[in-house]
């Protein structure tokens, strides 16, 4: 008996050390969702944090997977364990999303809290179209939706922190007005439709009135967000996005977190052919395209650290060896990687400061 006492005893102590251990090494840390990432994100995420373009002191990010998601799993779990990533952590989030339960509580809510209660901060990424169902649309002919699990889960997820004109549950982001969420191209669409708004389905036809790439091609190449030589043309060295300026709207955001004044126009690039049009519930258009007629970002009026783009900040790291060399007409006798592309316009700074102020805000949480 009293052997079975003193075994008891000893897993007693032993547990609360692990436990206590595991809590130690929990205690601290700044936690960042990142949203059905693919391996092109998580080894962009990876770069800018190892190199520490993104500074955040004890930074650990959780990659979350809905279940039903298009976006591989396994292939993110591979790249993390064979480049031993110890900083991303995988997790699996299973519900039963449908176009009839996105904007109400549904399978997936207590996921959605438990995530947001154990974490700072979240990042929606890149990818395809979002289904026209979700806005209230019929689907355009050039819509390519290609993952619409994937966007049934983002935009319910986004619903629960930010909220929508009419309904009865409240946002996540009242409990902790500081929490931070970041959208990149496919992710500001996504927080647009998520409050309330909607999307032009194709940028060529349904603001400029064009329906061929031949006529798309002849615009200023501040008016053209992907690259469409690569719709007729076979060169295997053509880039498939593009680089334009972009117009700053709302000065007091950008002089005050990114240190440009009212005629900074700088380069971004970008790769789709969506855009926003009526503006979701709290955010505010703080850049456009040189012509006003496309949103480049939105910052949301109440919860001052929601911050969403439609070019991609991310791109420009993808510098290293393996970086593939491009061009972005066939006439172009130089091929260059995106990253000398974004230094020879002069444009790399830009991007390196969205990643400060992203990084600055963690820095300011307080709940």
């Amino acid at each position: 008996m009293k052997r079975l006492l003193f075994i008891v005893i000893a897993f007693s102590i032993l547990f609360t050390d692990v436990y206590a251990q595991s809590k130690n090494e929990n205690a601290g840390k700044t936690k960042i969702i990142l949203v059905n990432p693919g391996v092109f994100y998580l080894k962009s995420l990876a770069y800018l944090t190892s190199n520490k373009i993104i500074d955040i002191k004890n930074l650990e990010y959780q990659a979350v997977f809905y279940t039903k998601n298009e976006i591989s799993y396994d292939d993110a779990e591979k790249y993390i364990n064979e480049n031993n990533i110890s900083y991303i952590k995988l997790k699996k989030v299973d519900g039963d999303l449908t176009k009839n339960n996105l904007f109400k509580e549904n399978s997936c809510t207590k996921s959605f809290n438990d995530l947001f209660e154990n974490s700072d901060g979240i990042i929606f990424l890149g990818g395809w179209d979002i289904p026209a169902v979700a806005f209230n649309q019929k689907t355009s002919l050039l819509a390519g939706i290609k993952t619409p699990n994937r966007h049934y889960f983002e935009l319910s997820f986004l619903y629960h922190l930010l909220g929508r004109e009419n309904s009865k549950q409240k946002p996540l982001l009242k409990q902790k007005p500081d929490y931070v969420v970041f959208g990149i191209c496919l992710g500001m669409q996504t927080m647009n439709v998520a409050t309330g708004g909607d999307m032009y389905q194709d940028i060529p036809s349904d603001i400029y009135g064009l329906k061929y790439v031949e006529d798309v091609l002849a615009l200023d190449k501040n008016k053209m967000h992907r690259n469409y030589w690569r719709n007729i043309d076979t060169d295997q060295d053509l880039n498939s996005h593009n680089f334009h300026k972009i117009k700053l709207v709302d000065n007091q955001f950008f002089k005050a977190n990114f240190n440009l004044n009212k005629n900074s126009q700088p380069w971004v690039i970008s790769s789709h052919h969506q855009a926003v049009n009526k503006i979701g519930k709290g955010f505010k258009v703080v850049a456009t395209s040189l012509d006003g007629k496309v949103v480049e970002a939105l910052h949301h009026e109440k919860y001052k650290n929601v911050f969403g783009v439609q070019f991609h900040p991310e791109f420009y790291t993808l510098h290293s060896e393996d970086s593939k060399k491009v061009k972005m007409n066939p006439n172009d006798k130089e091929l260059m990687t995106e990253h000398e592309m974004l230094m020879k316009l002069g444009s790399y700074e830009f991007h390196v400061q969205y990643w400060k102020y992203f990084s600055s805000l963690f820095t300011k949480v307080s709940y």
